[in-house]
């Protein structure tokens, strides 16, 4: 198999915003020493590649939200590089019934294999049925089927999202260390298998550091409003002193971080996931501390050449699971890492 690079240093899912929040973020003050958003990290293939010829179906849960622009731009250059054509459609932020429906047309009009990003468990019946089919599924950025008995994924190509969880245990104890630290931890989706396996990772990494003591456990389902809403909340309950930081799973919370700035918590720190171009910004201004790097785009490509593995025959060099790196960026090196999505 030829070996793949990167032209540029490499780089969830986010429910767009209700009107109060992007009021409240339009009345956010300038940011300083703007950085410059770098255009987005391609693949290339280097070696000659006989094309596929074939046809995938992709469904993506969340298809609409900021996060899969450069997924969509990944999966355009992965199909160009292997040789695929390809479906896109969208599952109807999580309704599960729309879901169900794109792998039923998956399945009647005959694709050669379907690369789904789903939304939970709901659709394991589908995804059984269109295997049945003859018809294979590699799920990517998100899994419901991947590693369950009686469901056979070819893989998942994505984040391991236990060692996300575990992760953001490490950026509390590089910033605190052995001291006691109160902690305010915010999740996405109760339903989400990728915040039950990152809940998984942070109470099993914080069992070993027993100065970290979670004080609330609170759910903003990866929503901007509701993330600034149960900050607000959080900030209310627990006063200067009470509290030292508050981790949140993805980059929803710039609402929420800009409004306890304005109201003089900036000994509150917050810790978050993912790497658009705002929470790029927010790192280098000093007013979040660290996020978790989930990069869109090669989840993506190698999700189009796990795909071209499978259908080449060449099983073998298929990784089960397909984890990508998980690198984290903090005011150090927010300037030389480009941001995963978010540049005009």
């Amino acid at each position: 198999m030829t070996r793949l690079r990167s032209t540029k240093p490499g780089r969830r899912v986010f429910i767009a915003a209700s009107t109060s929040a992007l009021a409240f973020l339009a009345a956010m003050p300038a940011m300083s020493q703007t950085l410059e958003c770098p255009a987005a990290a391609r693949m290339e293939i280097t070696g000659d590649v006989p094309p596929a010829n074939m046809r995938i179906g992709v469904s993506v849960a969340y298809l609409e939200v900021p996060f899969y622009a450069n997924f969509k731009l990944g999966l355009e250059d992965g199909a160009a590089q292997f040789g695929f054509t390809y479906d896109l459609v969208s599952g109807n932020m999580g309704d599960v019934a729309t879901e169900l429906a794109n792998l039923q047309n998956f399945a009647a009009q005959r694709f050669d294999l379907v690369l789904l990003t789903p939304s939970g468990e709901g659709i394991l019946p589908g995804i059984v049925q269109l295997i049945g089919e003859g018809v294979p599924v590699i799920e990517v950025n998100n899994r419901a089927g991947f590693g369950r008995d009686g469901v056979d994924v070819v893989t998942y190509v994505g984040a391991n999202d236990v060692d996300f969880g575990r992760l953001h245990v490490q950026m509390i104890v590089d910033n605190f260390g052995d001291d006691p630290v109160r902690v305010a931890y915010v999740m996405g989706p109760l339903s989400s298998p990728a915040q039950v396996l990152r809940a998984e990772g942070w109470d099993e990494a914080r069992a070993a550091h027993p100065n970290i003591e979670e004080v609330a456990r609170v759910v903003s389902d990866f929503d901007s409003a509701k993330a600034l809403a149960v900050v607000q909340d959080v900030l209310s309950r627990f006063p200067e002193g009470s509290l030292d930081a508050i981790v949140m799973q993805g980059p929803e919370g710039g609402a929420a971080v800009e409004y306890a700035i304005q109201n003089g918590r900036e000994e509150v720190r917050f810790f978050v996931g993912d790497y658009p171009a705002d929470i790029r910004q927010m790192i280098a201004d000093g007013k979040i501390t660290a996020t978790v790097n989930q990069d869109p785009y090669p989840q993506a490509y190698h999700a189009m050449e796990m795909a071209y593995l499978h259908l080449m025959g060449q099983d073998a060099e298929i990784p089960k699971p397909y984890f990508l790196p998980l690198p984290v960026i903090t005011q150090e090196n927010a300037a030389a890492v480009a941001p995963a999505w978010g540049c005009p």
